[in-house]
């Protein structure tokens, strides 16, 4: 019977000790688990931000803003917005050379004009026929190489023509010369812009692929991410199950224990009493 009671004392005390390493465990688990919840909040609403950011559209940039794209501070976070900037710069870039190279091939035309010879000027007409009818007028030629177009433009044109031609008749050589002077430099001009503008286009391009490639390289890392902490979130799930079960089965233990030690003590009471009955009577 003392025996008993000693092992029914140890096991209650390794219940106790199995119940606070178990409520240990639980409490750390919940805070772990805590914890990543909250991180993949945070991933979560990382991801909805980059997305707002990406499906964010503005109708113009500034260059102060194209500059602030090439500071190394940027957060991840403006990513997508900075690929939407870049490609409305593209866009504003690309439609601006478009327009330099108009006029670039207007200069050209009009650099081209001498004194017995002219050619056709694509997007300006007045000097067209101001210059083809000052050749017309001197020389008494005609050019053969205008097409239907280009003659019912002169005729509806000819009247003025023929006024600004006499005109820039009585203009002396020197102030010819000095406006094809003018306009070679315009040329020029034009043409190194046009350089700088196709260099910035391409460094813009290749900002946009860098962007891009960036953008693509976090998504997958934070997608990667989320999944490792999905799986450690079911593994301290299910680990949490596991020690419940142990928890219970204890108790079931215990409970059996417990019901056998009583019934043993009742058992070895009514023995005693048997016994001293037993002696009384006997003396008697």
């Amino acid at each position: 019977m003392k025996h008993e009671c000693e092992s029914c004392c140890a096991l209650r005390k390794e219940l106790v000790q199995l119940q606070e390493a178990s409520e240990l465990r639980a409490t750390q688990d919940h805070d772990q688990c805590v914890a990543m919840f909250q991180q993949m909040q945070e991933l979560v609403r990382l991801n909805e931000a980059v997305a707002r950011g990406r499906n964010r559209s503005e109708s113009r940039v500034s260059i102060g803003e194209v500059e602030e794209l090439d500071r190394p501070d940027v957060e991840v976070e403006k990513s997508a917005t900075q690929v939407q900037r870049l490609q409305a710069i593209v866009v504003q870039q690309a439609k601006e050379i478009e327009t330099l190279r108009r006029r670039q091939r207007d200069v050209i035309a009009d650099g081209r004009v001498g004194l017995g010879t002219a050619d056709r000027v694509g997007n300006q007409v007045d000097d067209q026929i101001l210059l083809r009818s000052t050749l017309v007028e001197d020389t008494g030629a005609t050019d053969t190489g205008s097409d239907d177009d280009e003659d019912r433009d002169e005729a509806h044109y000819r009247p003025a023509a023929k006024k600004h031609a006499s005109q820039l008749r009585k203009l002396p050589l020197s102030s010819l010369h000095a406006q094809l002077k003018g306009k070679e430099l315009k040329l020029l001009h034009c043409q190194q812009l046009i350089a700088k503008l196709e260099a910035r286009l391409e460094q813009l391009i290749d900002r946009k692929r860098s962007m891009a490639q960036s953008y693509q390289h976090t998504t997958r890392t934070q997608q990667a991410h989320l999944k490792k902490y999905l799986a450690y979130i079911r593994q301290q799930t299910t680990e949490k199950k596991a020690l419940e079960r142990q928890v219970r089965e204890l108790k079931q233990y215990v409970d059996v224990l417990e019901k056998k030690v009583v019934n043993s003590l009742q058992v070895s009471s009514r023995n005693g009493h048997e016994i001293t009955s037993t002696i009384l009577s006997d003396a008697i």
